[in-house]
């Protein structure tokens, strides 16, 4: 009947919203010790299993830091419950996450920090306590429009690749591939930032929390005399509460990277900002299958330039000097190939020095090592009539399997359901 009608489009609306799920990001730093950690980590898997969630969920000592995705009803339970071992406060943010699961499982994981700088300490950070001014999006906007540039370092805390879709305007990119790299940032640069305004950020605002407080810490420390204080601040709520305030983009250009498979969120008059790595089209996508054959860091490499690459291997902007000289497969080259490439990372291991390349150097004399042994066992066969078949076939980074079968599907939140044989299974 005609009076029946909307009841049942109000039944359909009512079942898609059912549908729709609802993303939160949230963290807390929180002294809990390695007992109590343990505990609220065992409490996580069950929340998970039995409120039928998704995501990521670290503990530490040092706190919780998570993304979880579920239905509405259950997202709100999981969200009391975490509440409860939190009274001093739990920085959610939420986000629709519609109808996909955006993460594979719900996996827990201990870790020694949430935020990894991998120092040795007698005296780690208390973070609630050294960590620099938390500013509202409103009061951030404002610092930035208000304070004259040289006056002002605006510093984006998250990995290259996050910092390529999308960031604030004049922001400086410390070249991370990750959190580890902050501290040699901070060394390195110290004396330019003293004195300034230092405006720090990130995606939720966890890892600007504990950046600012080991910035702070190495100014204290330094000892030095300032002329100007300088006042280290921190976006509250980072790139997703700023997005909040300012939906059409405000001073932020591009897109704000996440770790799920949306990829990316892109406020309402965002325009594209990044560019293919390898012809510099403009381009802000991400794909499991186009990392960096090198670290395995995402790169941007358009459609186009994959399409037409018949090997797949690409170079982050840390290893872009790398390009041509170092490749993951190295089974379809022939032995005059191989022996330029061994030459040239030999010359590239011979000019780095320093304390701080000493992981550069093993990489590059791992993969030299490798060539040299390739080039030997081409010369036996050689030597024992062998022929010499060269492997053409794509195949992805990670897992070393035939793109065909596994087009980046196994690279961290694309990771799809495993099979039988413990390798993914593509969707």
């Amino acid at each position: 009947s005609a009076r029946g009608a909307p009841l049942r489009t109000m039944d359909m609306e009512d079942a898609a919203k059912r549908l729709e799920s609802v993303v939160v990001l949230f963290y807390c730093y929180e002294s809990l010790g390695a007992a109590r950690a343990k505990e609220i980590a065992a409490e996580q898997r069950r929340l998970g299993a039995d409120l039928g969630l998704c995501g990521r969920v670290l503990v530490a000592a040092e706190g919780i830091n998570g993304t979880v995705q579920g239905p509405q009803a259950s997202v709100t339970a999981y969200e009391a419950a975490v509440e409860l071992r939190f009274p001093s406060g739990i920085d959610w943010k939420r986000s629709s996450g519609g109808s996909a699961a955006l993460f594979p499982d719900f996996a827990v994981k201990e870790v020694p920090e949430l935020v990894s700088f991998s120092i040795q300490t007698n005296d780690p950070l208390d973070i609630r306590r050294e960590a620099g001014v938390k500013l509202s999006p409103q009061d951030f906007d404002r610092l930035l429009k208000d304070t004259p540039s040289g006056q002002l370092r605006v510093i984006d805390v998250r990995n290259s690749f996050e910092y390529e879709v999308g960031h604030f305007e004049g922001a400086i990119d410390p070249g991370m591939q990750h959190t580890a790299q902050w501290p040699r940032f901070v060394e390195k640069n110290l004396e330019d930032l003293r004195g300034r305004n230092v405006l720090l950020y990130c995606t939720g605002g966890i890892r600007c929390e504990k950046a600012s407080a080991y910035l702070c810490r190495r100014l204290r420390d330094s000892n030095k005399q300032e002329q100007n204080a300088t006042d280290v601040y921190q976006l509250g709520g980072g790139i997703h509460r700023y997005l909040e305030a300012f939906p059409e983009g405000g001073h932020f250009q591009g897109a704000n990277f996440v770790f799920d498979r949306r990829a990316h969120m892109r406020p309402e008059a965002a325009s594209v900002v990044g560019s293919c790595s390898e012809c510099s089209v403009a381009w802000d996508t991400h794909h499991g299958g186009r990392v960096c054959c090198v670290c395995r860091a995402l790169v941007l490499v358009c459609n186009d330039c994959d399409a037409a690459s018949g090997h797949g291997e690409y170079y982050c902007t840390e290893h872009s000097s790398l390009r041509g000289i170092y490749y993951h497969f190295v089974d379809r080259f022939t032995a005059e190939e191989l022996k330029q490439q061994a030459s040239a990372l030999r010359a590239k291991l011979a000019a780095e020095v320093g304390t701080h390349r000493k992981n550069r150097r093993a990489t590059l004399r791992k993969k030299a090592e490798q060539l040299e042994a390739r080039l030997l066992e081409l010369q036996q066969m050689e030597e024992h009539g062998q022929a010499q078949v060269a492997l053409a076939v794509r195949r992805c980074r990670a897992c070393e399997r035939p793109y065909e079968e596994c087009p980046g599907a196994c690279w961290g939140f694309w990771r799809r359901e495993q099979g039988a044989d413990g390798l993914p299974v593509t969707l």
